[in-house]
């Protein structure tokens, strides 16, 4: 298990890695070259600061003066292996691109925040109270901390110098090293699937949805003003043949899809298949029945149509219950984006 401590330690761990900036005299190196250094010197201090966590992973979080020690401790393996990857960089000069020097200055500016950010959680995990419990102080101070976004300032260098950019890319080729550098984890290529495919279905079901229901408002509406059976005859005929070609829509739209790439993502992708193409059929017969409707009085055309529109009620909780098959089968992570993609959210 995981202890809560060693998990600081390990967001912490990048907030002093950037090195120092260079001077008009820093000598050039080819921008693959530079990379390469680059990511060759965030991987030794990966392994460095890792071995800096398992200082804190392993203490006594119940005595709250020895975890105090065994912070102070890790933090200073931590600025050891900061100066480690500091020499490193200053050794790579400058990419030769244009933009190359502000790159640098951008790692100088980053390295100068870090370094204040650093200091000051030190500073108040040293001042905690050995009375105070340890871990309830070190996580309220773990809640300040807001990680630095060091690729957003190397993309506002790119606006005025196209070649970062690029510089940037290369860096996220190396997922291990982009994780490092930019603090963020770059996705498989298979969690990158299992996203879309997620993505691509809540954007066809939250579109058939919303459609489906924004009709059936304007419908209520409509039938409110009609004063004539024909009037509500024409308004039925007309939301319905939409509604069969918005479901023929999220029809289509589901089978344009691929299944995810998860053991059981066939059979996760047929249930939304299957779920549209029960939709498809049930509106058929809900037009047809429509189209054959034929009113006298408008009090009758009145509670034909909130019969019918009842039946579309029916629709969603037929939707949502066939989607209960699910839980037949391991996700394997496709339910966490469906928690939070705002796509998911409707």
């Amino acid at each position: 298990m995981i202890r809560p401590a060693h998990l600081l330690v390990a967001a912490l761990a990048l907030v002093a890695l950037v090195a120092a900036g260079c001077s008009d005299s820093t000598p050039s190196t080819p921008v693959r070259e530079w990379v390469d250094g680059l990511c060759r010197a965030a991987a030794a201090y990966q392994s460095a600061t890792d071995a800096a966590g398992n200082t804190l992973a392993n203490a006594d979080l119940a005595d709250t003066e020895s975890a105090k020690a065994a912070f102070a401790r890790a933090i200073d393996h931590q600025r050891a292996a900061q100066n480690t990857f500091r020499s490193a960089f200053d050794d790579l000069g400058q990419p030769d691109i244009d933009g190359g020097k502000q790159v640098v200055r951008a790692f100088h500016d980053q390295f100068a925040e870090n370094t204040t950010r650093t200091d000051d959680i030190a500073r108040r995990v040293a001042e905690i109270p050995d009375s105070a419990d340890f871990l309830t102080a070190f996580l309220a101070i773990a809640d300040t901390v807001e990680a630095p976004d060091f690729r957003a300032r190397l993309q506002a260098v790119a606006r005025d110098h196209a070649a970062v950019g690029d510089l940037i890319a290369t860096i996220d080729a190396d997922p291990d090293c982009a994780a490092v550098i930019f603090q963020t984890e770059t996705p498989s290529a298979a969690e990158a699937e299992k996203e879309a495919w997620v993505s691509g279905i809540c954007t066809a079901l939250g579109g058939w949805v919303a459609a489906i229901s924004n009709g059936a408002d304007r419908l209520a509406s409509d039938i409110d003003a009609a004063t004539t059976p024909d009037d509500v005859e024409r308004l039925l005929v007309d939301f319905f043949q939409q509604g069969l070609a918005d479901t023929r829509s999220f029809q289509r739209d589901v089978g344009r899809l691929s299944p995810p790439p998860v053991g059981d993502g066939q059979a996760i992708h047929a249930v939304f298949v299957t779920a549209s193409d029960d939709l498809v059929a049930a509106m058929e017969r809900l037009t047809r029945e429509a189209a054959n409707l034929d009113f006298t009085a408008l009090d009758q055309a009145i509670a034909e149509s909130n019969r019918l529109t009842t039946l579309i009620d029916q629709l969603f909780g037929d939707v949502a219950d066939s989607f209960d098959e699910l839980q037949r089968y391991d996700p394997e992570g496709l339910d966490v984006y469906f928690q939070t993609l705002p796509e998911c959210q409707f």
